[in-house]
């Protein structure tokens, strides 16, 4: 929580300060408008139509879903089952496109569970064994012939094969994966009928990296055979002290790799994102601020499974009763939720340029208004004290000294699945400032609370 009252307190405070990590916000610097950039996540949505009610949707500014049937049972494991087995995951994955598009987002399709990846055996035939495509080129003109008779070609995303780097959905070489993302790449592309179809790849469970095959590989092939994707995309999902599972590190490196190969720049997505540990504020609000800094599109890790993996929103929703209840409606709010839907319905206006501490571990995303600043900010699941600094006060009407009064609401919860009501008001503190610059202290004595901090334009 931010510092509390007294005057001893505030020079306690002001002891701190120059003495820790700083976020810092410029509001003289503007990024435009909320593109609410972290609002998606993988699976989450149910097969039933509207069993979600929609005010879920609209209040965390729902933009992308990922989706593809994955563990449905028998009768409906996919094409490598047969033609029946696929009709039910195609159902599955329309059924969630549908949903998706009537709430304005993107979808992306996985292919790779439409054919039944998480069924495949040691007796399955992969897609180009022996250099037989035959029934791989099949499943996907299909699939895309399928998607174009149920009118499901409006901003969809083909995602060719997740993750091809774990054995569990990829049982060959890293080159024959590479084969099949570039020969469905060109299946998509010589067919105008698919021409808004965006693609996106690799989709690799790695970071960015110069050293991993299935990286290198790809990277050297996809500009000669003319397959570079319409968005890079890859995962972070690793363990929290990991220097990769940081957008701030492999945004860089993936900028680098791109120059290295002789890529063209595109948006990039991060189409999972976050540790079941992670979902909790602090570390939504973490990772919201990385994605926005970055203009990067994120989709939230979805760790549930079975039919729960089709449900609850990659765990920002609840059941009042029972969250793993598949068929029940008693949606209600888990602890990550009111972050989302503050960082929606609250942050308007246009976004400001903001930078994270040192460390990598505090982090801020803000924006202005037409009479407020906003200051959303976590930690990634630690405790410790920073402070966020900002600049600019005179860009947002205030004078370049004087006193404001911050309002906190702090957002807490400690269990994934504990229903949470509102943020919860933590009081008004009048803080000081001089030479056009504010800087308050944080102090984070828990490792799941994200915090909100508002203060009134002049």
């Amino acid at each position: 929580m931010h510092w509390k009252y007294s005057l001893l307190g505030l020079a306690q405070a002001a002891a701190v300060v120059l003495a820790v990590d700083s976020a810092v916000v410029d509001l003289s610097l503007s990024k435009g408008s909320p593109q609410h950039l972290a609002s998606g996540f993988i699976y989450g949505i149910p097969d039933t139509y509207n069993q979600v009610q929609s005010h879920w949707y609209t209040d965390m500014g729902f933009r992308y879903n990922r989706a593809g049937g994955a563990q449905l049972e028998a009768p409906c494991r996919g094409w490598i089952w047969g033609y029946d087995e696929y009709l039910c995951r195609l159902h599955s994955t329309l059924s969630n496109y549908r949903t998706t598009r009537e709430y304005g987002g993107s979808f992306i399709i996985l292919p790779h569970d439409v054919w039944g990846t998480d069924h495949a055996n040691d007796s399955t035939v992969w897609p180009g064994d022996d250099g037989d495509w035959t029934n791989y080129d099949l499943f996907v003109t299909t699939l895309l012939a399928d998607m174009a008779e149920y009118d499901a070609l409006d901003a969809l995303v083909w995602d060719t094969w997740n993750e091809p780097d774990e054995t569990v959905f990829w049982a060959r070489s890293a080159q024959q994966w590479v084969d099949l993302f570039v020969r469905t790449s060109k299946i998509i592309r010589d067919n105008s009928k698919y021409d808004g179809v965006q693609i996106t790849g690799p989709s690799l469970a790695t970071a960015p990296s110069g050293t991993d095959d299935f990286w290198t590989l790809w990277l050297s092939q996809v500009e000669g055979n003319d397959t570079v994707p319409d968005q890079y995309s890859y995962h972070l999902e690793a363990d929290v002290d990991s220097p990769d599972d940081d957008l701030q590190i492999t945004n860089a490196t993936l900028t680098a790799l791109l120059a290295e190969y002789g890529l063209p720049a595109r948006q990039v997505n991060i189409n999972e994102y976050a540790t079941f540990p992670e979902q909790f504020p602090a570390p939504a609000a973490w990772w919201i601020s990385r994605l926005e800094r970055y203009e990067t599109l994120g989709l939230r890790g979805n760790w549930m499974d079975g039919l729960t993996l089709h449900d609850l929103f990659a765990n920002l929703l609840t059941k009042i009763d029972d969250p793993y209840n598949y068929t029940a409606t008693d949606y209600a709010a888990a602890p990550e939720w009111q972050v989302y839907r503050y960082y929606n319905t609250n942050m308007t206006g246009h976004r400001v340029n903001t930078t994270g501490t040192a460390d990598r571990l505090f982090d801020v995303y803000a924006t202005v208004d037409s009479d407020k600043v906003r200051i959303l900010s976590g930690t990634r699941i630690t405790e410790g004290t920073w402070a966020i600094t900002v600049n600019g006060m005179t860009a947002v009407g205030l004078p370049a000294e004087g006193t404001v009064d911050i309002q906190t609401w702090g957002f807490a919860g400690t269990d994934h699945f504990a229903v949470t009501g509102a943020p919860s008001n933590r009081g008004i503190v009048a803080h000081t400032y001089a030479n056009d610059t504010l800087v308050f202290p944080i102090y984070q004595t828990d490792t799941t609370t994200a915090w909100a901090f508002e203060f009134s334009r002049g």
